[in-house]
């Protein structure tokens, strides 16, 4: 190798490294729900929740500096579209219309959509029996746009809450109620008291997964991270800890 390929090689290799270490310095935004329990919530000013120290372990092992944004649901895409956060992991179901705006890290976690009908319902059994009924669910989810493609209803009503659609469950405004499965269970038991109750079978299977704008430089970095903790056993653990049972599977299964 002659002297003026070394010199144009060591440059290359230092500007490399500088590069990295400043990728590497970076302190991430990462956008969380304000209030979807069991995954992520504030309880007395600190982040808690399944998605809270399920990305602690995974930025470990990444090697990811980070700082939690709580947001809207409806803030988060344009926000990772408009580079104010770099990535998100708030419950974001991967689908088309959203791998179209957006990039996915490899799923963390399978969910579904299910029904809630107060304790005293006995005319709505299964989806088939909506017709004519009002559904509440959460605006800009994906239980809100399965809702709005039932048969039938009588309204979908969509809430920026859905603490505010279980409410309405229970003043009798709303007929039923559509939204994930595990924060269901989770109202149910911590603010259902017996009122409540689930209905038919699970609508719609789903997969939950980390956003990030379209050619982002971390998802590489979070994949393998999600692997790794995945295979250490640190995923079971987190999820015996906030769900009460094993996973059904693990992610990569």
């Amino acid at each position: 190798m002659n002297f003026g390929l070394r010199v144009i090689t060591g440059l290359l290799l230092s500007a490399g490294l500088l590069l990295s270490g400043c990728a590497q310095s970076k302190t991430l935004k990462v956008g969380v729900e304000n209030d979807f329990r069991p995954f992520t919530y504030m309880e007395s000013g600190e982040h808690k929740g399944f998605e809270v120290e399920l990305w602690e372990a995974i930025a470990q092992k990444g090697g990811l500096r980070y700082e939690l944004v709580p947001m809207e649901t409806q803030e988060i895409s344009p926000a990772l579209k408009s580079g104010k956060i770099d990535l998100a992991i708030a419950g974001m179901t991967v689908n088309k219309a959203r791998k179209d705006e957006l990039a996915f890290s490899d799923p963390y976690f399978q969910t579904g959509l299910v029904m809630l009908t107060t304790a005293d319902n006995e005319t709505i059994r299964s989806k088939d029996d909506l017709q004519g009924k009002t559904v509440a669910t959460k605006l800009d989810s994906t239980s809100y746009v399965y809702a709005g493609s039932l048969p039938g209803l009588k309204e979908a009503k969509g809430y920026p809450d859905i603490d505010q659609a279980y409410a309405d469950l229970l003043a009798k405004k709303a007929d039923c109620v559509i939204f994930d499965e595990r924060n269901i269970h989770d109202f149910m038991q911590h603010a259902g008291n017996g009122r409540v109750k689930l209905v038919g079978e699970v609508l719609n299977k789903e997969s939950y997964a980390v956003a990030a704008k379209k050619r982002n430089r971390y998802l590489g970095s979070v994949n393998s991270a999600i692997e790794q903790v995945s295979r250490n056993g640190t995923y079971e653990s987190l999820y015996m800890k906030w769900f009460g049972s094993e996973p059904r599977k693990l992610p990569g299964e």
